[in-house]
């Protein structure tokens, strides 16, 4: 009888707790709590400064963040209700709308600079004007899925192909500087970030 008891009241003590802690979370995050994934990477900084600095809990949100690795993970975690937001490339994106996986974008973490188009770079100083410029030019690509499409995307919004450009395949996409570097060394016209 007494283990009875002892376990009926741990048990309304477990709930109350729970309760309570349901409705401190509720008061101090009125827009509830959000599991979202990271891949400890430098694109995730944004994540980490908004925890550090608590911008997000100013905002009346929790955000705890969730490793997983693999866009097929992350598409799987979102499926079971495990994560709320996660990070996918543009080919997961797209096989995702294929297969009729409900994605939403709410954020676009592109590589782009400021005033470049379609992930394209080109050094200022450059006669590449307009996207009908890059006919007969250099381009560097990293070979990256992702940056062949846009590439392949822009030419064809002027009407041309992969023959009408000199691809020159292998940069690496995360070394910024060493874009700066190849195009002002004048060794490529244009990089696909």
């Amino acid at each position: 009888m007494n283990s009875s008891k002892t376990i009926s009241t741990l048990l309304l003590m477990s709930l109350t707790i729970w309760i309570n802690a349901n409705a401190f979370c509720a008061e101090n995050y009125p827009l509830g709590v959000m599991k979202v994934t990271y891949g400890r990477s430098i694109d995730d900084l944004p994540l980490y400064v908004g925890l550090e600095e608590g911008f997000w809990e100013k905002e009346g949100l929790k955000v705890e963040l969730v490793r997983l690795a693999g866009e097929q993970n992350i598409i799987a975690a979102a499926l079971h209700g495990d994560i709320d937001a996660g990070h996918l490339g543009p080919p997961s994106f797209f096989h995702a709308v294929i297969r009729k996986i409900p994605v939403k974008i709410v954020a676009w973490l592109g590589r782009a600079h400021t005033g470049t188009r379609c992930g394209l770079h080109a050094d200022q100083k450059s006669d590449i004007k307009n996207i009908s410029d890059l006919k007969g030019k250099r381009i560097a690509t990293s070979g990256d899925i992702s940056a062949r499409m846009i590439l392949r995307e822009t030419l064809i919004k002027a009407g041309l192909t992969f023959d009408d450009i000199h691809e020159i395949k292998g940069i690496k996409l995360d070394e910024a500087m060493k874009h700066e570097a190849a195009l002002r060394s004048q060794g490529v016209d244009v990089i696909s970030a």
